[in-house]
């Protein structure tokens, strides 16, 4: 059970303006219950004097397992890479598996993320979701699936095991405290169109976020277009699995008449900049769809290939690539990439009642240290804090009115021996690489 806490002298933002005001805040069973100029109350109290609070974040296409490939994939053509990664993942035991995400949860919450979207694997899921569970983040996850062999890496399962897989995750771990389960084919490419649609009327009988990638590499999209006539998502939409619980990681090589698709469907984007530069995947036109009215929100993909749990810096990623790209100052600016981080991402999500700092959503939040060297202009502090700042300016975190994160230290986990653990992990792993 949550504690009831007062939160004073607050900079609570106005993403659409730019602007803060200071206000007290009171949460009481989870939820914001007061904010106001001035309170009181008998309870445990932040002084929050020259710090921004900001709802907590959701990061909506991941990979947690892979924060322990980061390094050793660098600078790697597209086929060594996944070579090199797929093999790595698989050589894991359920210990290695436990700290790879459970480090990952923890770089999450320390950049304030409280709800991550998670593309796992299954040969160790119970130490995937004690990892999730220890970490006490937000997650919604599911076994990626695959059942067509888009490169010899990828390990096959057939129709009725994915089916399986996803119905016991479901009736074991979903709704249970923080987690979620959602359906997860891995993306056209890697499955056969009934595989795409069984796990879609999986999800629509059970109300899940269907979370698979779309046309993140070009290869890959020029072969479904070879396949079937139809280029990636129109081959989603001929298929029936785009709608508003649905979320397409990437999303790069689309017509306009796919944008449009995805407009109407109401599907939701998940951009992962970081990685679709360091694998020089392409550059998604995400300002174009944002000005077509297709929701977007951001995920920091695998650390494998992103090398960043830090939010933030993706919005900023995101945010230059498409100013960039379409040779336009204006586009994608911190007013529109703040919502995209917090309340868009977390209604994908299906949480409609997380994102901002408003009376009655729960309380997930950070407070960010605004007294920084990077951020010094306070009238400026939200657009220097997405463009100068970074996520190491957030010291306190809260995920459902629980403390994770206090002056930048967990509460709950001795970070260095968790580190200590995972530096031993590593050297083994990467003899096996």
């Amino acid at each position: 059970m949550s504690e009831t806490l007062l939160i004073k002298n607050a900079l609570v933002p106005n993403f659409e303006e730019l602007t803060t005001n200071k206000q007290d805040i009171l949460i009481e069973n989870g939820r914001f219950s007061k904010i106001v100029p001035f309170l009181r109350a008998d309870c445990k109290t932040i002084d929050a004097k020259e710090k921004l609070i900001l709802p907590g974040m959701a990061d909506i296409h991941t990979h947690m397992v892979q924060s322990l490939t980061k390094g050793p994939l660098d600078d790697l053509n597209i086929t060594h890479w996944l070579t090199k990664m797929l093999s790595a993942q698989w050589s894991l035991s359920a210990e290695e598996w436990y700290y790879g995400v459970l480090l990952g949860c923890l770089q999450s919450l320390r950049f304030g993320v409280t709800a991550v979207n998670e593309m796992t694997y299954f040969p160790h899921i119970d130490a995937v979701v004690q990892a999730y569970q220890d970490a006490g983040i937000r997650a919604t996850f599911g076994i990626g699936a695959t059942d067509f062999a888009e490169n010899d890496q990828i390990k096959l399962t057939s129709i009725d095991e994915c089916l399986r897989q996803a119905e016991l995750l479901y009736h074991k771990w979903h709704g249970k405290g923080l987690l979620r389960t959602a359906a997860v084919p891995q993306g056209r490419p890697a499955c056969t169109a009934e595989l795409m649609t069984e796990l879609k009327q999986f999800a629509r009988e059970r109300k899940l976020v269907y979370h698979t990638h779309l046309a993140e590499g070009k290869y890959e999209t020029d072969r479904i277009r070879a396949m079937t006539g139809r280029g990636e998502a129109e081959e989603l939409a001929h298929l029936g699995v785009l709608d508003e619980n649905t979320i397409l990681a990437h999303s790069i090589w689309l017509s306009d008449d796919e944008i449009r698709l995805l407009s109407e469907s109401k599907a939701v984007v998940a951009h992962c900049p970081s990685t679709n530069m360091k694998l020089s995947d392409g550059a998604p036109r995400i300002a174009q769809m944002l000005a077509q009215g297709v929701r977007v929100g951001f995920g920091c993909d695998g650390e494998a290939s992103s090398a960043n749990r830090d939010l933030l810096r993706e919005a900023r990623h995101g945010s230059y690539l498409q100013k960039v790209l379409t040779l336009d100052a204006t586009v994608m600016p911190a007013s529109q990439c703040y919502p995209m981080l917090t309340q868009i991402g977390m209604e994908a999500l299906g949480y409609k009642d997380l994102g901002k700092i408003a009376v009655g959503y729960q309380a997930d939040f950070s407070l960010v240290k605004t007294d920084d060297i990077c951020t010094t202009n306070h009238r400026r502090i939200l657009t220097n804090l997405l463009y100068a700042g970074s996520g190491h300016q957030i010291d306190t975190v809260y995920v459902a009115g629980n403390c994770v994160l206090e002056n930048g230290s967990f509460l709950h986990h001795d970070i260095g021996k968790v580190l200590e653990k995972c530096e031993e992990i590593l050297s083994k792993l990467e003899q096996r690489m």
